[in-house]
This record gives C-alpha cells, structure tokens and sequence, in this order.
C-alpha cells in the first residue's frame, strides 16, 4: 500500500505552498475552525488545563510548519491549507473531510468505503486516502490514546482532529444530494441575491456567529451553552454525531428541498474561469429559513468545539 501522506510529503507540501496558487476553503472555512478550536480550547483551560498544557506543548514542536502559525486556532486550519496548497495531500486527504450519507438511504459503510479497517502498524496520516472523516476521526484518535505513536505521528493526530471533528459537524459535509456539496444550489432568500447553499452555510452564516475575532466568537458561543447540555453534547462517537450532523442536513440545510421544485440559476463567472455548475437548482426561501440554519450552525460549531475538547483531553490522559 502506498504511503499518501508523511514526513517527506508534508514537508514537500509546505514548500510548494510557497508557489501554488490558494484555492477556495471547504467545509466551515478558517474562521468555523478557528472558532471550534477556541471553543474546544476554552473549555480544557476551565476543566483539565494540564490536557490544554500537553497539547499546546505538542503543538508547539511543530518547528516545520510553513502551512499556518501554531496557535491552536490555526493548526486548525491546517489539514485544509495542507490539501488546498498541495496536488498529492489534495488527491491523497480530500475524502477524510467528508462523510457523505446518501440523502434517501444514510449507509455508513457505503458513504465510507466500506469501513476497512487501518493496517496493523500503518500511521492514519500516511493513508488510506479511500476513507471517511468518521473512520478518519478514529484512527487519529486511537493514536493519540496509544503511548507508543510516535512524536510525529502524535503532532499530525492533532492537527488533523482538530480540522476533521469540526468538518464532520458541518451539515454539507454529511449528506449527499448529488450537487457538489451545495455548490451547485442556488439559494434566495427573499429579495436578496441568490447564493450558493455551500457559501451561505459555511462562510455567510459561520461570519455571522463568529464575527470578525473567532476567539471572541467562541466565548461567546461557550457563554450561551449549559453545562449540562454541554455535558450532554459530549457523549456518543463519531459515527453517532456523523448521523447527527445528517439529520441537521436533511431538515434543515435542505429543508426546503421537498417544498418546491426548483427553477434555474446560473451563477456569474469571472473572466477566464469556468463554471463547474452552469445551471444551478435555485430555491426561494423565506427568514424563517435564515433563522433556523443561523441556529443550526451555532449549535453545529458549539457541539464540534464540546466535542473536540473531550477526544482531545481524553487522548492526553
């Protein structure tokens, strides 16, 4: 089996990132994740700080890095500069972001390869790249736990759970309607201008609750949950919040799917660049619909930070 992702290839990838081209973030972009990383963050220094102290203290070996800072709220920004930067981590990591359950029949295994499992003494950084971002979340985590993982291998298990946990909350990342990941649905909401269902939920909507600093974003969305429902919110795996995150998709992302048939909307191209989508679904939606995605996503990020935070403090013990 051929390694996709390691030493040699990340540090290839930091390189070449000084020469290609930034292509457009997917999932909840930098700002979603930074806000889930605070998030997660704020609560280890409230309820284990010698955990926060051994991850940051991870995080800050990695002495290499020319993709990000090493602050927390970037190294979560890393596993998508790393694949957004670099042909081969985009080929060989690409799938691990996502977990795709069919909008009529949610199959884990179909929307997940097949759930094969890890080889035996194969690091989940170095592939496969045929796998989902549950069984992805996993293998990392089950590294972290594992004492013998090496120090490299234990740096990659972190940034990539703390890029991987958020993208598995975000609702476009969990279903799949044959449109691209919402790239291809042309949403309107009232008199405004139609954008894509992808931009409105992971940038329009995660600016709205993050605002301009993520951190001071994140506490507040810390502020707003109970530490019961938090408490609550920490429960479960990754295959139990994937088919969460599913049914937040299904009802509301595309909650007006089943309302109305679509017409047809085709977006405005810069010159030169070509449409991957030229006839886009386009859907009317009234602000009841805003109010209940602006809702969805600030429960989305919040329950990725609680989340984030318990595998984290848990794989450190």
């Amino acid at each position: 089996m051929r390694r996709l992702i390691g030493p040699v290839v990340i540090a290839g990838a930091a390189v070449a990132a000084m020469f290609l081209p930034m292509r457009p973030s997917l999932a909840w972009g930098p700002d979603g994740h930074r806000a889930i990383a605070f998030f997660a963050d704020r609560l280890l220094q409230q309820s284990d700080p010698g955990a926060r102290g051994k991850i940051l203290a991870l995080l800050a070996t990695d002495k290499g890095n020319r993709l990000t800072k090493t602050d927390i709220g970037s190294e979560a920004t890393w596993a998508d500069a790393l694949r957004e930067k670099s042909e081969e981590a985009r080929d060989a990591t690409s799938a691990w972001h996502s977990t795709h359950l069919n909008a009529d029949n949610p199959n884990l295994a179909s929307a997940c390869f097949g759930r094969k499992p890890l080889p035996e003494g194969y690091p989940a950084s170095h592939g496969p790249r045929d796998n989902c971002s549950v069984d992805k979340i996993l293998q990392f985590e089950a590294e972290l736990n594992n004492p013998e993982t090496s120090s490299f291998e234990r740096l990659a298990a972190v940034q990539f759970l703390l890029n991987l946990i958020g993208d598995l909350h975000d609702p476009l990342h969990a279903i799949d309607h044959g449109d691209q990941g919402g790239n291809c649905v042309a949403l309107q909401i009232g008199s405004k201008p139609p954008v894509r269902l992808s931009s409105y939920w992971e940038t329009m909507l995660v600016a709205e609750v993050a605002g301009p600093d993520p951190a001071k974003g994140a506490a507040r969305l810390a502020a707003a949950v109970p530490a019961a429902e938090a408490q609550k919110w920490a429960e479960g795996n990754p295959e139990a919040w994937a088919q969460e995150t599913y049914e937040v998709a299904k009802t509301v992302a595309y909650g007006f799917a089943t309302g109305q048939p679509p017409e047809k909307y085709s977006f405005p191209t810069g010159k030169g660049s070509a449409e991957s989508c030229p006839s886009a679904s386009l859907y009317r939606v009234g602000p009841d619909y805003e109010t209940k995605a602006l809702a969805a996503v600030k429960t989305q990020l919040a329950k990725a930070g609680v989340r984030l935070a318990r595998v984290l403090r848990d794989g450190v013990k």
